[in-house]
């Protein structure tokens, strides 16, 4: 019989088994089925993001304290961000995949942040070029404006015909100061002057210069807007009387409208028709009484930004909802009547058309000394050069903003594009695309189709630049929050800026939203989980077994070591921001 001895172990001093051989001999990888991938992709936020900015790869450079990087993150795609900051819709934060973690993250404010704490020398974004091809871009709105930015960049000598005395169209004589500040949208526009495109103010192309005149150019991209308000009874002879909201808010220092013991009646339900309301509050010294807002959508439909609604209940302002005007009783005498029919209203979701319907037999009427129509605006289509054709009042464009006419492009709303800043911005970044291939004798849509993201309406501006994709790189692919690993990310509340005291704003034009405190800030940018765009965090390198992740010092790239690498998958679940997927392994 033989016996077996077993060493007896102290159980003060654990075993512990040493090799004198290094483990390196025992090539693991031998055992793998599937290979990790490391490839960057599409964030949710930036896939809703009418223009596409790469959101959270500028998240991840202010994190690291970067805030002229993570600004030219914003750059590459979007020339007005201390614009977008404070007046866009931000649909990014609908589809924040934070948002169904705790709260969305607020993606305009850190914009807005950038804006104004971030510097970046916009020269150094040119592509270097030699082309001697022109484009006239007429009408100096956030379309007219992205699309000579990007054309500019792209190395195109550019000239900005603007028919007012400064640029900016509807950002300068439609968005009241409140909202957004006059010395933050100056500050957007000399950065196009510093790509050197030369700006002629004053000048109306169609009437003061004829658009033969634009025949030394090679392309022409039209963003005239829509800046005539649709009128309500304009046979009635009381147009002294009735203005449009347009009217109003480009000129409302000579405005009539300033005595607050008159009754003023505002007749509709969107931005326009809200800021009408608040300007007039604010020209009266804060008395609102005589200011009576009356839309025929629920409070729930208005197409007004909800965030600008809120604020306007803040200041008391009265706002009668479901109600549409159908008759103008009218007489030489103050003071107006109109008549109103309970409605409700559908909206077209795609074009923003609504469809007013009436809703029983109730009936109501107001009486105002004066009247501000604010229902929409319109083209003015009489001053469009021949051959570019219109449709429903708007210039008809293809998908990627080719008229009819040859080598003349548009967008912006002029164009059918949203009636929002972030998808006039869009237009002409998309305009600028079409422009380039139009001169490189390349197909648009080819072009569009390589750097779409996912299977949004925009597209990489700075992939399209550069004409490259890295491996590392899918553009078609959305992360979702089922693929966050939320474990590496703690519960925190979202930070909101804070607003001007009601009092005090509703007697001036000082901005009412204010920016977020840096250390404010610093918490908000902690929360971004950074979906699909990997920051360095170390969590496949700390979590694998087999020590086989491996980092290329220049580009930054991860790989995996082939030898060592046995195909466990920790890397991949380790990975809170799904980088890191798994595939066979038929190598």
């Amino acid at each position: 019989m033989i016996r077996r001895l077993r060493p007896k172990l102290d159980p003060k001093k654990p075993f512990v088994a040493i090799s004198s051989e290094s483990s390196l001999d025992f090539k693991t990888g031998a055992q793998r089925s599937e290979k990790p991938v490391f490839i960057n992709k599409v964030a949710p936020c930036r896939h809703a993001c009418p223009i596409g900015i790469n959101i959270p790869a500028a998240f991840h450079l202010a994190s690291n304290g970067d805030f002229d990087g993570a600004l030219q993150v914003y750059l590459q795609d979007n020339p007005l961000p201390g614009v977008c900051g404070r007046v866009c819709y931000h649909p990014c934060e609908s589809k924040c995949n934070r948002g169904e973690y705790d709260d969305p993250v607020n993606i305009r404010s850190f914009e807005r942040f950038l804006a104004d704490n971030g510097h970046v020398d916009v020269t150094t974004l040119l592509r270097p070029s030699t082309s001697s091809k022109s484009v006239a871009v007429v009408g100096s709105g956030p379309a007219g404006l992205s699309a000579a930015y990007h054309l500019a960049r792209m190395g195109y000598n550019i000239s900005l015909f603007e028919s007012r005395p400064a640029l900016g169209g509807m950002l300068r004589y439609g968005i009241p100061r409140y909202r957004l500040p006059r010395s933050v949208l100056d500050k957007e526009i000399d950065r196009f002057l510093d790509l050197g495109v030369e700006v002629k103010l004053n000048t109306t192309v169609g009437d003061s210069l004829p658009w033969s005149s634009l025949d030394e150019y090679d392309a022409v991209f039209l963003s005239t807007g829509l800046h005539y308000g649709k009128r309500l009874f304009p046979s009635s002879g009381l147009q002294d009387r009735i203005f449009t909201g347009v009217d109003f808010l480009s000129d409302r220092e000579s405005s009539p409208l300033k005595d607050a013991g008159e009754k003023t009646l505002i007749i509709g339900g969107g931005n326009v028709a809200v800021d009408v309301a608040r300007t007039l509050l604010r020209i009266r010294c804060g008395q609102g009484n005589g200011i009576t807002l009356v839309c025929p959508e629920s409070r729930e439909q208005m197409p007004a930004l909800p965030d600008d609604l809120v604020e306007a209940m803040e200041e008391g302002l009265d706002v009668h909802n479901g109600w549409a005007p159908v008759e103008l009783k009218e007489g030489a005498q103050r003071p107006i009547a109109v008549g109103f029919r309970q409605a409700d209203v559908e909206r077209d979701e795609t074009t923003g058309q609504i469809a007013v319907r009436p809703v029983g037999d109730a009936c109501r009427q107001y009486e105002a000394d004066h009247m501000i129509v604010a229902i929409g605006q319109e083209l003015d289509a009489g001053m469009l050069p021949e051959q570019v054709q219109v449709s429903s009042g708007r210039i008809v464009i293809n998908s990627f903003g080719r008229t009819s006419r040859a080598g003349f492009f548009a967008g912006g709303d002029a164009a059918g594009n949203k009636a929002f800043v972030a998808d006039a911005i869009a237009g002409g970044k998309l305009g600028a695309m079409a422009i380039a291939c139009f001169f490189q004798d390349e197909d648009v849509k080819e072009q569009f189709k390589e750097y779409q993201l996912g299977m949004s309406k925009s597209f990489s501006f700075q992939h399209f630049m550069q004409r490259q994709l890295m491996e590392s790189e899918n553009l078609k692919q959305v992360v979702g929050f089922d693929q966050i690993n939320t474990l590496f990310f703690p519960p925190h509340p979202r930070v909101s800026p804070s607003k001007a005291a009601v009092q005090t704003r509703k007697t001036a034009f000082t901005e009412v939203v204010n920016g977020i405190h840096p250390a404010e800030m610093s918490l908000e940018i902690a929360r971004c989980f950074n979906c699909g765009t990997c920051i360095d965090c170390g969590n496949c390198m700390d979590f694998c077994p087999d020590m086989s992740i491996l980092e290329d010092a220049e580009s930054g790239i991860y790989d995996f070591d082939a030898d060592y690498c046995k195909g466990c998958g920790a890397c991949s679940v380790a990975c809170p921001r799904n980088i890191i997927e798994m595939e066979r392994d038929t190598g």
